[in-house]
């Protein structure tokens, strides 16, 4: 293993390790129901902050009355861009985006004023991966997230998926943290998302159920599988918007 490459794969590992990953995506099978989720990431202009969760507000009341069965908005905890929303939805097929958004004209103002508030806007199409996920209860909302955005080599993406399925989040899952995964299909570099719920700051000091399983060594272990397989990582910690999201309601038992 290179120094470079062990350095990049200890990146991603160590935002790992710090968690103690929204979902912002609900339960239910939706995912394998709807098998792709649009991803925007949005920097806000300081001053607009007020008017984008205003106009958020309206587009999620707006999606709900259409019959979308969920949709997400969070924003940037404390570390990095504050400014910084990430907003989710679940895609029946890509074929929506043949229609013009602009022939709705209530839905075309709510986005002119979304346009005038932002700094930048990235979108991107997720395929969803619902054999990977342990989904958050519908009667549980969202909190506290860290959201991890990692780069895999061109052609390495099984060896990535098998390591994750088989060596990290099975621990998670007997951790009981509830976490949501995409595979990066369209706008940008191939991977995968991660959303994992914490329960709050003070968790995060525990340190990941990852670690705690497997120990120093047996981290490094899995490490040495994703060398030249994880090209770059980010992680964010970021918290939902209740006031700009809405969310299924739970199911009533029979």
């Amino acid at each position: 293993m290179t120094r470079r490459m062990k350095k990049t794969a200890e990146r991603w590992v160590r935002g790992l390790f710090i968690l103690a990953m929204v979902s912002v995506v609900p339960g239910r099978g939706l995912a394998a129901e709807l098998p792709w989720l649009e991803m925007t990431i949005v920097r806000v202009v300081p001053t607009g902050v007020t008017e984008f969760l205003a106009a958020q507000t309206e587009l999620s009341a707006l999606e709900q009355e259409a019959g979308l069965p969920w949709r997400s908005v969070s924003r940037t905890a404390i570390f990095g861009d504050t400014y910084r929303f990430v907003i989710m939805r679940p895609l029946a097929n890509l074929g929506a985006f043949d229609d013009d958004p602009s022939a709705d004209p209530v839905r075309a103002a709510i986005i002119g004023r979304i346009r005038g508030v932002i700094a930048s806007r990235e979108t991107y199409a997720l395929r969803a991966t619902p054999t990977l996920n342990h989904a958050l209860p519908d009667d549980q909302e969202p909190g506290l997230m860290i959201m991890q955005v990692v780069s895999v080599a061109t052609g390495r993406e099984s060896e990535y998926l098998t390591v994750m399925a088989n060596d990290v989040l099975p621990h998670f899952v007997d951790a009981e943290m509830h976490h949501f995964s995409g595979a990066l299909t369209f706008g940008g570099e191939g991977g995968y998302v991660h959303v994992f719920h914490v329960e709050d700051f003070a968790e995060l000091d525990r340190g990941s159920p990852f670690v705690r399983a497997l120990g120093a060594p047996g981290a490094q272990e899995v490490l040495a599988k994703l060398a030249g397989v994880v090209t770059r990582s980010e992680q964010w910690l970021i918290r939902y918007v209740p006031d700009a999201s809405f969310r299924p309601a739970p199911e009533t038992a029979q």
